[in-house]
């Protein structure tokens, strides 16, 4: 009954997924052009207006729960399920779950799955012994979503392939892309710390050394993966380690362009956490390295200030903000930012992709002499109480 009743559900929620969020999509559709269409300047167009943005934003929602509850049964249906981050072993553990038991019992030839790291959109990653190697390794498993979309699938592998050329000490080395007992997975380097959010949170303001040597590392792993033609496309603060001696590695290079798009729904609508998305990308054009240069900008403004440029209530808000709104400017959150690397920063994030670097190398080059200027005079935030002096030697 269970081998009938599994592609059952499999079956229904994909027919869901596809057909289920198609009116909400034509009037999200219809009230996006309403926008467009509508020029700002009379009170009465600006509260027309601001009504269509809310509409926008109820019927996104809307979207985004259909499309996150059709994840969760799709997940439980092909035994897909979230476990304690307990180191554990396959080893007379009655007490693990039936869905981590299914992990262990599909990789057990080769890797023995100790704990789970992480989940997102693109499926959950474990830390792994791989017995071949005799190392420790991270395990993505694939979102069944993805799994059973053969075009997606294929898409993912091309794009996995290229990302293994990157060999650099600021990138996540990827080792292979695989499928065993219906699973599909990516086995890559397996690097211990926490992502650059959850760092800057629980460190406070950054001295500008500080923050000035994570960007020129991240800098540096951005440049290499440009340098052989792979565009990250989901650059964001949750995607850099930071590790021992705030030694930083990208991750998930090869792993965003084929969740679909990166940062979208399974019905092609912005979702989740869009702060770090470049406006071409939050329309849906086609992007380049330049898109991560802007992506990149985001993550400067957030280490110089702690915070990120644009934020609100839901992702279309930010998304809009993306698009039209221009930064606040990082000197008035943090003023003792040098005006150079402020410039650094705004430049990165142009609306406009020619008018933003043309390439890592030379955001780079501009950065570390913006650093070098004189900071600027007054109170050190709370809980960086260096001396100016100080601060320019790190």
């Amino acid at each position: 009954m269970e081998d009938i009743l599994v592609p059952f559900i499999v079956f229904a929620a994909i027919t869901a997924w596809v057909l289920g969020p198609k009116w909400l999509r034509m009037r999200h559709e219809i009230a996006k052009e309403k926008i467009n269409k509508l020029a700002s300047g009379t009170p009465e167009k600006e509260a027309e207006v601001k009504r269509l943005q809310e509409r926008v934003e109820n019927l996104e929602t809307l979207i985004c729960r259909l499309d996150s509850e059709i994840n969760v049964q799709l997940e439980k249906s092909l035994g897909v399920g979230r476990v304690t981050t307990t180191p554990l072993s396959s080893s007379g553990n009655s007490q693990m779950p039936t869905a981590f038991m299914n992990v262990v019992s599909a990789l057990e030839g080769r890797y023995q799955i100790l704990k789970e790291l992480g989940r997102g959109g693109m499926g959950i990653v474990y830390q792994a012994h791989d017995k071949q190697l005799k190392d420790q390794v991270a395990i993505k498993i694939l979102s069944p979503l993805l799994s059973n979309d053969p075009e997606a699938l294929e898409r993912m592998k091309r794009e996995v392939s290229a990302a293994r050329r990157i060999t650099h000490p600021n990138v996540i080395r990827i080792h292979d892309i695989a499928e065993t007992g219906g699973l599909h997975y990516v086995s890559m380097e397996y690097f211990q710390g926490s992502n650059l959010k959850e760092f800057i949170k629980t460190s406070g303001p950054l001295s500008i050394g500080m923050a000035s040597n994570i960007a020129y590392q991240i800098c540096d792993g951005l440049e290499e993966a440009h340098r052989q033609g792979v565009v990250h496309r989901d650059l964001k603060s949750q995607n850099i380690i930071v590790g021992a001696n705030n030694h930083i590695k990208i991750i998930d290079f090869g792993l965003a362009q084929s969740s679909h798009l990166a940062g979208m729904t399974a019905t092609g609508l912005i979702m989740g956490t869009p702060e770090y998305m470049a406006p071409e990308q939050v329309s849906g054009k086609r992007v380049d390295e330049r898109a991560d240069i802007y992506s990149l900008g985001i993550i400067l403004y957030e280490l110089f200030t702690g915070r990120v440029p644009f934020s609100g209530d839901s992702a279309i808000a930010v998304g809009f903000k993306q698009l039209k709104e221009d930064p606040p400017k990082p000197t008035e959150i943090n003023p003792q930012l040098p005006e150079a690397v402020e410039n650094v920063i705004l430049k990165a994030l142009e609306k406009d992709p020619f008018r933003r670097y043309s390439s890592v190398g030379a955001l780079k080059s501009d950065l570390q002499e913006a650093v070098s200027q004189p900071v600027r005079s007054g109170k050190l935030p709370s809980k960086d109480r260096k001396t100016e002096d100080q601060r320019i030697k790190i």
